[in-house]
């Protein structure tokens, strides 16, 4: 049976359609029951869920078009599903009055919306007035100020240009030229005398100094070798500081501590709490046999919760695998008996194959078992 749950044309919070495909018993007198995967808890009166089984009497079925039956369900039924988280899948069970029951697993629609968002959205009936913001009265215009006509400055007279007459240069002018010639030839002069008397007392003192020169090369030579003896010193001073005694490399090696056990593991399952080891196999990338077999580690060493939450995590997480031995945890003809796993359940190994058909349609065991069991 396949069956979707949607919100009502108006969008009302609270309120949606149950619709069903291929439900073969009564449309009225039914009763309905929902189960959540996480921890296989039931709906119950109030919003609230319990391991204890209940039933909702469920008006009568109306037909809905493309062979479904649908039906209208309060915040009784919608604000429960929306409250557990996103990854929680929820099995509902539909039974009329001659014992004809089915089942199927309710596939949310994303539009739906508790009660709760009533407040925040819109209403949808009615009309409404839309007020206009009022205009404000226009502003008289001022009155335009009279313009103060100003008088154009009156232009400066022009002033009728003089011609100067040409000032005859003097004698002093003309010898201007020749007293900077003989300057510069002084000067030159001088330049070149300077340049001699230089070169000579260079030339007088160049060998003048050779014992200042010899002290110079052995202070050199001295500085040298000290440098070179202080970095052998250096070399084996870190020598002897890299070797580390005996004793000392017994006593490191005793006081090394063991590591912890890797997350997810055999050996964490007792180091850690349950939801502290449901964590860190969440986080760790195993392959489902690797998992397979921490979750049969755990079911054998009757870390029940463990076993549940991780088979459950990982099927609706989309591993058609896991979900494929959960289901078989509860089939008849596969159970075996176990502290975790007390008896088979039909209905719950259902469940769990209708969760591997929705991974993979084309899955040929979890159809002939699902079939098989829902008879």
């Amino acid at each position: 049976m396949r069956v979707e749950l949607r919100p009502l044309e108006s969008g009302t919070p609270g309120e949606g359609r149950l619709l069903l495909k291929g439900w073969k018993g009564e449309t009225a007198s039914l009763q309905l029951s929902i189960q959540e995967s996480q921890d296989q808890q039931f709906l119950h009166p109030g919003k609230t869920w319990s391991t204890k089984a209940h039933t909702f009497e469920l008006a009568s079925l109306e037909e809905a078009g493309d062979q479904r039956l649908q039906v209208l369900l309060d915040s009784t039924i919608i604000d429960p599903l929306l409250e557990l988280p996103g990854s929680t899948q929820y099995l509902l069970t539909l039974q009329d009055a001659q014992g004809i029951k089915d089942q199927g697993v309710i596939k949310l629609s994303r539009d739906l919306m508790p009660s709760s968002a009533s407040g925040s959205t819109p209403s949808t009936g009615g009309s409404s007035v839309l007020h206009s913001p009022s205009v404000a009265e226009k502003a008289p215009e001022p009155t335009p100020e009279p313009e103060i006509k100003v008088d154009a400055e009156p232009e400066p007279a022009q002033v009728p240009e003089v011609e100067v007459p040409p000032v005859p240069a003097s004698k002093a002018s003309k010898r201007g030229p020749l007293l900077f010639i003989l300057l510069g030839l002084l000067l030159l002069a001088a330049v070149a005398l300077g340049a001699w008397y230089w070169f000579s007392n260079n030339a007088d003192n160049s060998g003048a100094d050779p014992v200042e020169q010899e002290n110079v090369e052995e202070e050199e030579t001295n500085g040298a070798e000290e440098s070179t003896l202080t970095e052998e010193n250096i070399e084996v001073g870190n020598e002897d500081a890299d070797v580390p005694s005996e004793e000392n490399t017994e006593d490191v090696i005793t006081a090394t501590p063991p590591g912890p056990a890797p997350a997810c593991s055999i050996e964490a399952l007792e180091e850690q709490d349950e939801l502290a080891f449901v964590q860190g196999c969440s986080q760790a990338e195993l392959t489902p046999e690797a998992l397979l077999s921490v979750i049969e580690a755990a079911r054998d060493a009757e870390h029940c919760g463990i076993a549940r939450r991780l088979y459950a995590n990982r099927a609706i997480a989309g591993d058609a695998n896991i979900a494929l031995a959960y289901a078989r945890e509860y089939d008849p003809a596969y159970h075996q008996t176990s502290t975790c796993f007390t008896e088979a359940d039909a209905e719950t190994a259902s469940y769990w194959y209708q969760i591997v058909l929705d991974i993979e349609p084309d899955n040929s065991e979890a159809q002939a078992r699902f079939e098989e069991l829902g008879e």
